[in-house]
Order: structure tokens, then sequence, then C-alpha cells
């Protein structure tokens, strides 16, 4: 599921997902270059990164043991709308999913951060 190629590459805007970003996932992710983990990992370079990957994360057991994968942006995509879904017992999986209407941009914006 998380390593296809995204059909919709390029398909959000980055600065409208910059937007989002603050509003959904920066209360538990920071983005920059060698910024702190928090509840979640950092996220810059998320989508050229095998997963469960990020420097001083704790990674949950179900994460580690079902992330066999390199993020890509359709991967990224898929787990910020249903966390819970793509792998039951993640640290994630208590976020109910970004929003449809931010999903693509905030990935958009996450491919701008490497």
């Amino acid at each position: 599921m998380c390593s296809d190629a995204a059909e919709n590459e390029g398909a959000g805007d980055p600065a409208r997902g910059a937007i989002a970003f603050a509003r959904q996932c920066a209360l538990c992710h920071t983005i920059e270059k060698g910024g702190p983990n928090r509840f979640g990992p950092n996220l810059f370079g998320i989508t050229e990164r095998k997963a469960g990957t990020a420097p001083g994360f704790a990674y949950s057991p179900a994460f580690k043991s079902e992330a066999t994968w390199t993020w890509s942006e359709s991967g990224v995509g898929s787990f910020i709308a249903a966390p819970g879904a793509a792998i039951p017992g993640n640290k994630m999986a208590v976020f109910q999913g970004a929003r449809d209407s931010d999903g693509a941009d905030i990935v958009a914006f996450l491919a701008t951060q490497k």
C-alpha cells in the first residue's frame, strides 16, 4: 500500500499544504531539517525515507513490525488519510486522519521538505 507510485503526484498545493500542516500536523510533528521528534517523528525528507527510521523516535511495536517500505507521496497520502486503518496500533492511530480536502496539499508540502 505505502510504496506505490503516486497517481496524483503534484496534484496538491504546497503553500496550502504548509497551512494545513501547521493546523493538523505540527502539534505532533516537526518538519525542519534536524528538528526534534514530538509525539510523532520529524518529517523532514519523509517522501524518500525508509519507514520507521527517523533518528531517535520510539516507534510503536505495530509500526516497527509492519513498516517495511520506503515512503512515497502516495504512501504518505494513504497513511495520513487513515493511519489507524493503515497500521492498527501505531502511535498515529489516535489521529482520525487528514481532512480529504487537505491531504494532497499536505503531501505536496511534505514532498518539498528535503
